[in-house]
């Protein structure tokens, strides 16, 4: 089976808020083989420039567009097309939009390969992958403390056993943020695991003082204190901090990460649209592992990123993943998937591949000519 044509989706919502949330403007590939199957893959990044990195025509040598790199190539050459992008998109590679966009395909030829063996993507990283992940609801915080209490309780009653609120109004007034943290704790009750997502807000200082103040409530993870490539301030934080400390989603190459693990950390959140697909993941994941390190994927996208994430983290020792409840169509309708959530977990049918399919009716109204 070999690549036939690679198509980018780029889909964004008529009016794009400035917040932190990604599913406002998506970039979708869709990967068709030679044999008609169609794979999907989710890219998470500036769109339009992704977009542009797709189909861009064979230029000077190693700057060309990934749909010409790979074209024609089989679709099993994990090995080969890795190489292919990292020569061919060399110029302004190997990392940042070079890697995020790789990510999109690599997710797609793995839907691919799972599609043509007939087996669920997982059962190809692991035969003794599990087929149901915790799944925690993420979120935004909402813009008061007063606010928090109704949001969490929804998902308390919706069966959730882990929820994440992150960013802001999170960030400048200490005292604010230990009011959201403990009006998160109060609603939720003691059982239900509490992630803080602090949107890259502080200073190693500021930091410290924040994880000892909210250490009161018991948070699971304190995400992305500071800066992700501060890698000494976190050295500083996670040999310090009473609560452990989570980061990595916005780094790209394998190298990167090396430097990020090496700091102690408790937690790390590769996003599969970033990272460079499941096939780093997974060798991020072993050098994580090996360092006591859990991975447990970012991905605050649409289905196809949620489902991919599913696959990779149900082959993982201790499975986990991110599931966002953000309110934008393109998160909630435009990717259809097998996954049914009960019971604070996501149920992974043995659908082929992915278990993803698209809305058309949801890509016509949004796509981006």
């Amino acid at each position: 089976m070999k690549i036939g044509r690679v198509e980018a989706l780029h889909l964004r919502l008529p009016e794009v808020r400035e917040v932190a949330d990604g599913t406002q403007d998506v970039l979708i590939v869709r990967v068709h083989a030679d044999d008609g199957r169609i794979g999907l893959g989710e890219v998470v990044s500036c769109s339009y420039v992704g977009r542009a990195v797709i189909e861009a025509p064979r230029s000077a040598p190693f700057r060309h567009g990934l749909a010409a790199i790979v074209t024609g190539m089989n679709v099993d050459a994990i090995d080969d097309i890795a190489v292919a992008v990292e020569q061919g998109t060399a110029w302004y590679g190997p990392g940042g939009i070079a890697r995020h966009v790789y990510s999109g395909l690599d997710m797609a030829l793995w839907d691919l390969r799972g599609q043509a063996a007939g087996v669920p993507v997982r059962r190809l990283l692991c035969a003794d992958a599990v087929d149901s992940v915790p799944a925690y609801a993420s979120v935004l915080w909402p813009e008061r403390p007063e606010l928090v209490g109704p949001s969490a309780q929804a998902f308390v009653d919706a069966g959730y056993r882990f929820v994440k609120y992150g960013w802001a109004p999170m960030g400048p007034d200490l005292n604010l943020d230990v009011e959201l943290v403990a009006a998160a704790r109060q609603a939720l009750g003691e059982d239900v695991g509490l992630m803080v997502d602090a949107g890259r807000a502080w200073t190693v200082t500021e930091a410290m003082k924040r994880a000892e103040r909210f250490a009161a409530y018991k948070p699971f993870w304190l995400e992305e204190p500071l800066h992700p490539y501060d890698n000494a301030g976190y050295a500083e934080l996670s040999a310090s901090s009473p609560v452990p400390i989570a980061g990595g989603e916005a780094v790209t190459l394998l190298g990167e990460y090396d430097e990020l693990l090496a700091t102690g950390l408790h937690f790390v959140q590769p996003d599969l649209g970033r990272v460079g697909g499941i096939t780093y993941a997974q060798r991020l994941a072993a050098t994580a592992l090996r360092l006591g390190c859990r991975p447990v994927p970012h991905a605050f996208g649409t289905g196809i990123l949620l489902a991919a994430s599913a696959q990779w983290t149900a082959a993982a020792p201790e499975p986990l993943t991110e599931f966002t409840r953000a309110p934008s169509p393109l998160a909630r309708e435009l990717a259809h998937h097998t996954m049914e959530f009960r019971d604070g977990q996501l149920h992974l049918d043995d659908t082929p591949g992915l278990g993803v399919t698209l809305d058309e009716a949801v890509v016509a109204r949004y796509r981006v000519n």
